[in-house]
């Protein structure tokens, strides 16, 4: 018996093997894959949609789970291609000053995913996940959030940015090389981190403890064996961030979304012409 989804895996399974889409993993935002962020987001998505309404049975009637899935796999995938092509203009830049690459781009991309499926999206789902990734940035961006999916991945990308795109690199980590001799340059290498992030995170260590000097703070290092690494939201953000990344590097960003609680309500009809 053919499974009511098994068009609608094969097309993401195709999407998320597609190379800018891979490529995901190698481009850093702030110490975090975009990869991970892309997961972080799908994961925010769905508690929204569980938030909202009773059930995701229940949501099928509102949501387009297919149409999110995909709009939120491709909602940054011009970080790839902007660093393959050696881009002037970031993506975040890109949105407001040339939006009409990121909805080529898109377009581009489901057409060649349609070429390898042999099917095709039907036009309000095609059109619905381009607008997706036009608007995820918002107020941020030229273009708006007018559909229920676009703004539920409006939300969660800011949720995701504003929690989860930090670089988790803290004062201890580099206090711990900083006892052994080790030089900023050194300590940049160690960490694969910039003198701006480690220059951040020895500043706040500092604020904690009202101390005005890198020595003051070395000092409490050697004698205490860690100093306090910044206030309450800085804390929070740098512990879920570590723990995301280590989440989604061990189960891997392909699996987490081919096991996704979505796909399983997703029907092929309502999804791909006849």
């Amino acid at each position: 018996m053919v499974e009511r989804n098994s068009r609608s895996k094969k097309f993401i399974d195709n999407l998320l093997n597609f190379q800018d889409v891979k490529d995901l993993e190698l481009c850093d935002d702030q110490g975090v894959k975009v990869s991970t962020h892309t997961y972080d987001v799908l994961n925010i998505s769905i508690n929204k949609i569980k938030e909202k309404y009773i059930g995701l049975e229940e949501a099928t009637k509102k949501v387009d789970f297919f149409a999110i899935t995909v709009g939120i796999i491709m909602h940054d995938i011009s970080k790839s291609s902007i660093k393959r092509n050696d881009g002037i203009l970031s993506h975040s830049q890109m949105m407001i000053k040339n939006p009409e690459y990121i909805i080529s781009e898109v377009y581009e991309v489901l057409n060649l995913i349609e070429k390898q499926v042999g099917y095709t999206l039907i036009k309000d789902v095609r059109e619905n996940i381009a607008h997706i990734v036009q608007s995820h940035h918002g107020k941020w961006g030229k273009v708006q959030p007018e559909t229920e999916e676009a703004n539920i991945v409006y939300l969660a990308d800011m949720e995701s940015a504003k929690y989860h795109r930090i670089n988790p690199i803290q004062a201890n980590d580099i206090l711990k090389y900083s006892v052994k001799g080790l030089g900023l340059t050194e300590i940049e290498k160690k960490l694969n981190c910039t003198a701006a992030v480690i220059k951040d995170r020895i500043r706040r260590a500092k604020k904690e403890l009202n101390l005005k000097t890198f020595a003051e703070l070395l000092e409490v290092y050697r004698e205490k064996g860690r100093v306090p690494i910044g206030d309450k939201f800085f804390v929070l953000r740098s512990e879920e961030t570590k723990k995301l990344k280590k989440f989604v590097d061990k189960q891997g960003f392909y699996n987490l979304f081919m096991k996704n609680p979505l796909m399983e309500y997703m029907i092929d009809d309502k999804i791909f012409e006849k």
